[in-house]
C-alpha cells in the first residue's frame, strides 16, 4: 500500500518551475493556472515515470513532457496571431477613417517632412483615432484575458525584493539612453531613406496645433498608450508566455509588440525597446517597472521633439543637453547594476522541455502567426509614404 501511495516516481512539471522575482502568492497563482487540465493555454505534465505507453509493432513508448509543451506552445502562439489579427483590423479601420477624413494623412504621427508644416488634422480625428485605438487595445486584453484565464495577480504583477524605487528608476535611466540611442538613428535612418524618397516617422503624436488636441495628445501618447500597452505586452503576452522560459517569453512580447507599428524606420527600435522593458520587468518582477520606463521615456522623447518643431533652435540645444546628461547617468547606472552579484541582462534559457530553438521554429511555422506577419508586412508597406 505504502508503494502504490509513493510520489518519489511521480513528475509534476508544473511544480518543477518557480518565477524569478516573484512572490508566493505570484508562484501559487500561476501553479494553480497551469495545474488546470481543461486550460488549453496552460502547460502542465504529470508522469509516473513507471508507466509507459505500449503499441504493438512498435513496443513500449515514453511520452514526455515536450510533447505537452509543443501542443501548448502551439495553442498560445494561435491565439497570440487572433489577437493580433483583431489588432491590425483596428489599424486598418484607422487607416481608412484618416484617408477618408483626413486626405489620406494620418492624424498620429508627424514625419520628418512635416517638421515645417505642422498641424495639418482636426481635433474630431485626433478624438476618433484615439478612441479607437483604446479601443483596439481594450479588445485585445479582454479576449486574450478571457481565453487564457490567466490569474489577475500574474498578469499585473507586484514583484518581490527587486521591485525597489532605486531599481526602478536604474530601469528609466536604461530606457532614456536607449531613447537617446533611438532618436540618432532614427535621424540616420530618415536620411538614408530620403535617398528611396521614403519619408519617416518624427514622432508619433497628433499632427495639430490645436491646444486641446495637443493636450489629448500628451495624456493619450505619454500615459493612457503606454498603460495599456504594457498591460497586454508585457502584462499578459509576457507573463502567460513565461511557462515556456522568461528568454522566449521577452522575445515575443517584443516582435509582436514591435511589428504592430507598421513603420519601416521603426519597427528595430521598437522591438530593442520591447526586449529592454521585458528583461527588466522580469528582474524587478512588476508590471509597474515596464509602464513607468514606457511612459517617462515616451514623456522625455515627446517633450524634445514638440519644442524641436515649435523652436526648432531652442529643440535643439535643449535636446543635446539632455541626451548628454541621460548618457552621463546611464553609464553610472549601468556600472552599479553590472556590479550587483544578482543581477545579469542574461535570461536563462533553459527553463522549459523544448530547446530554444524549437520553440522559435514552433512559432515561425504557426499558421495564425505566420497570416498576421503577412498581414503586418503588407500593413507597413501600404503605409509607407514617399518624399514629393
Amino acid at each position: 500500500m505504502a508503494a502504490k501511495n509513493d510520489k518519489s516516481f511521480i513528475r509534476n512539471v508544473a511544480k518543477e518551475r518557480t518565477y524569478q522575482n516573484q512572490n508566493k502568492d505570484y508562484d501559487d497563482a500561476y501553479f494553480k493556472w497551469r495545474a488546470d487540465e481543461s486550460n488549453q493555454y496552460s502547460f502542465n505534465y504529470v508522469q509516473d515515470t513507471r508507466e509507459h505507453s505500449y503499441m504493438p509493432g512498435s513496443g513500449f513508448i515514453r511520452q514526455n513532457a515536450d510533447t505537452a509543451e509543443q501542443a501548448t506552445l502551439h495553442n498560445c502562439l494561435r491565439l497570440l496571431g487572433v489577437v493580433m489579427l483583431i489588432m491590425l483590423l483596428y489599424d486598418v479601420l484607422i487607416f481608412l477613417l484618416m484617408a477618408y477624413f483626413n486626405d489620406g494623412e494620418p492624424c498620429n504621427a508627424v514625419f520628418f517632412s512635416d517638421i515645417s508644416k505642422f498641424g495639418n488634422s482636426s481635433l474630431i480625428n485626433c478624438l476618433i483615432c484615439s478612441g479607437l485605438q483604446i479601443l483596439k487595445y481594450c479588445t485585445a486584453i479582454a479576449v486574450y484575458h478571457i481565453r487564457t484565464k490567466l490569474p489577475l495577480n500574474v498578469t499585473m504583477p507586484k514583484g518581490n525584493h527587486n521591485a525597489t524605487l532605486m531599481f526602478k528608476f536604474n530601469a528609466i535611466v536604461i530606457m532614456l539612453m536607449i531613447v537617446v540611442l533611438g532618436r540618432f538613428c532614427n535621424v540616420l535612418l530618415a536620411k538614408i531613406l530620403s535617398f528611396a524618397r521614403i519619408d519617416c516617422v518624427y514622432i508619433y503624436m497628433y499632427n495639430t496645433p490645436d491646444r486641446t488636441a495637443t493636450v489629448i495628445s500628451l495624456v493619450f501618447n505619454c500615459i493612457v498608450l503606454p498603460v495599456l500597452i504594457e498591460i497586454f505586452f508585457r502584462g499578459l503576452v509576457l507573463q502567460s508566455f513565461r511557462q515556456f522560459g522568461d528568454s522566449f517569453a521577452v522575445i515575443v512580447a517584443a516582435v509582436a509588440c514591435g511589428l504592430s507599428f507598421y513603420d519601416i524606420s521603426y519597427v528595430g527600435f521598437a522591438i530593442l525597446c520591447s526586449a529592454v522593458i521585458g528583461v527588466f520587468t522580469l528582474r524587478s518582477g512588476s508590471i509597474v517597472t515596464a509602464i513607468l520606463m514606457h511612459s517617462i521615456s515616451t514623456m522625455v522623447n515627446y517633450t524634445l521633439s514638440y519644442i524641436g518643431i515649435i523652436n526648432p533652435e531652442l529643440g535643439k540645444i535643449l535636446s543635446i543637453s539632455v541626451c548628454i546628461l541621460i548618457c552621463a547617468a546611464a553609464l553610472v547606472v549601468y556600472s552599479r547594476l553590472n556590479s550587483r552579484k544578482d543581477w545579469s541582462f542574461n535570461m536563462e534559457r533553459g527553463e522549459s522541455e523544448l530547446t530554444f530553438t524549437k520553440k522559435v521554429e514552433l512559432m515561425m511555422s504557426s499558421n495564425t502567426v505566420a497570416m498576421w506577419f503577412v498581414c503586418a508586412v503588407v500593413m507597413t508597406i501600404v503605409s509607407m509614404r514617399f518624399l514629393r
